[in-house]
């Protein structure tokens, strides 16, 4: 049962460190994604500020301009932190999940069972323990109870 249990520990282990480094390359690529996002967001920001605010100075006042230009800024900048955040796991994950499921499993019967046989143990102790005490006690096959009338007995054998 120990090397067993020893497998599933290791089992369980196993995808455990599956799991974090799926983590860790799910959270590298979205830190990419957002360094992206970030260089993209300053590097657009600086040519298209400039471009637009030419553009709409023609048009509208240098106030109208700018709070058009900082509009679309912040769009840009949302576009890019929304495919940031849409970076998921994969089915990797999910079946990873379910080897480190079904190891929980097998782990948590065997500790049934190892209680299961303590507890049995502990009751056939105390079975014996109990056997033992009144077996010293006197009382092991009755003789409790048929002493007094065995003593009267050589009492009365030892008067003739």
């Amino acid at each position: 049962m120990s090397d067993d249990l020893n497998a599933k520990m290791k089992l369980l282990i196993k995808s455990e460190k599956a799991l974090l480094s799926l983590e860790m390359r799910k959270k590298s690529r979205q830190t990419v994604w957002v360094a992206i996002a970030l260089l993209a967001v300053l590097a657009g920001l600086v040519m298209l500020n400039v471009t637009v605010f030419l553009l709409l100075e023609t048009h509208y006042s240098n106030l109208a301009s700018a709070g058009i230009l900082s509009g679309l800024n912040l769009l840009v900048a949302m576009l890019f932190f929304l495919i940031a955040s849409r970076q998921d796991r994969g089915a990797e994950a999910e079946s990873i999940e379910e080897i480190r499921n079904f190891a929980w499993g097998q782990i948590e019967a065997d500790i049934d069972e190892v209680k299961q046989n303590v507890s049995e143990f502990t009751h056939s102790v105390k079975k014996v323990k109990n056997s033992v005490d009144s077996f010293t006690s006197g009382d092991a096959f009755g003789f409790k109870k048929v002493m007094p009338i065995i003593t009267t007995l050589i009492d009365l054998n030892k008067r003739k």
